[in-house]
């Protein structure tokens, strides 16, 4: 099924990027007759996609055997660019590239830069999920090996989420949690946790570091730790809006739960204990109907003739289109 990621606002007519297994769609979807046109097409077999609308632009990782080549597209005029070669055979074994899968995650910077995680080898137990970090210059061609480790004690190969958030002041910082576990998870963990001998991934943590730190130093030193959380507790709904960054703190020796919100602009940090906020924070992705939801619902019931994926952040909704040229 195709996947949507608007470029603009979402309303009644708007861009998005139509992501397929073997083409990326620069198109305009009009939510009201339920249409889609296509405005610029890529036919290609892309492996991961960083999407970034502040710079209007798309990057994209192929592979190619044991090599991964980066692209560049300029959203407003599409042209491609190959940026830029990683040969995988300077980096792993043999027998770790006897494997065709991988995992890899590709990260927008800015119209230099790149970061790309990936791994050879399958998921176990006790061992980070990612192998090396990298930080790719598309314009000079260097590819250099990141150290991954955190300040106070953590280590970014051990990554679950990371976004670009930008500032109303314009500030660009990465935000990066580690801990590949949910809340539900860890709880269930906790009841039965060995002290001298924790999960391994019982540590999550919670960063912010600012692009062009990381770019200048070219490690994550200057990474400011937001949240430490070791077996006995979690974050839960990681959000960022409006220079705000909220998640639910749940702490299990206590037994109690608070809405923490950090307001990155002043540096002020709120906590809150009313279980009904909570409870909603919580439930956002239910509850929520944005100003486009209307369109959505109508065309969910309509017969139409191709099924698409919309993603709006942290809301995601399916819904039928019928292309027209």
């Amino acid at each position: 099924m195709n996947q949507l990621i608007p470029t603009n606002e979402i309303k009644e007519k708007f861009e998005a990027i139509s992501l397929n297994d073997d083409n990326i769609v620069h198109c305009e979807i009009n939510l009201n007759d339920g249409t889609i046109k296509d405005i610029q097409r890529l036919d290609i077999c892309y492996d991961e996609i960083a999407l970034n609308t502040v710079n209007n632009e798309l990057c994209f990782s192929v592979k190619d055997k044991n090599v991964i080549n980066f692209h560049r597209i300029n959203l407003k005029t599409f042209n491609q660019i190959h940026a830029i070669t990683l040969n995988l055979n300077n980096y792993f074994s043999s027998e770790e590239l006897k494997e065709e899968s991988h995992y890899s995650k590709l990260i927008y910077l800015n119209h230099q830069y790149l970061l790309y995680f990936i791994t050879k080898r399958a998921i176990k137990y006790a061992q980070p999920f990612y192998q090396y970090i990298f930080l790719v210059n598309t314009t000079t061609g260097e590819i250099k090996i990141l150290n991954p480790i955190l300040p106070i004690g953590d280590n970014l190969l051990r990554l679950d989420i990371l976004k670009n958030i930008y500032l109303s002041n314009n500030n660009h910082f990465l935000l990066l949690k580690t801990g590949r576990i949910q809340a539900f998870e860890k709880q269930s963990m906790y009841k039965k946790v060995d002290l001298k001998n924790p999960y391994y991934d019982h540590l999550e943590s919670i960063y912010l570091i600012e692009v062009s730190s990381l770019i200048d130093q070219q490690n994550f030193d200057n990474a400011k730790s937001i949240a430490l959380l070791n077996y006995s507790r979690t974050s839960d709904k990681l959000r960022y809006e409006k220079n705000i960054l909220s998640y639910v703190l749940s702490d299990f020796n206590i037994n109690n739960q608070e809405l923490v919100k950090h307001d990155l602009l002043v540096g002020k940090v709120s906590k809150f204990q009313d279980d009904q906020l909570i409870q909603d924070y919580l439930n956002y992705e239910v509850e929520i109907e944005p100003s486009y939801y209307h369109y959505i619902s109508n065309l969910f019931k309509q017969e139409k003739s191709e099924s698409f994926i919309l993603i709006d952040d942290e809301l995601v909704f399916d819904l039928k289109l019928d292309k027209i040229s």
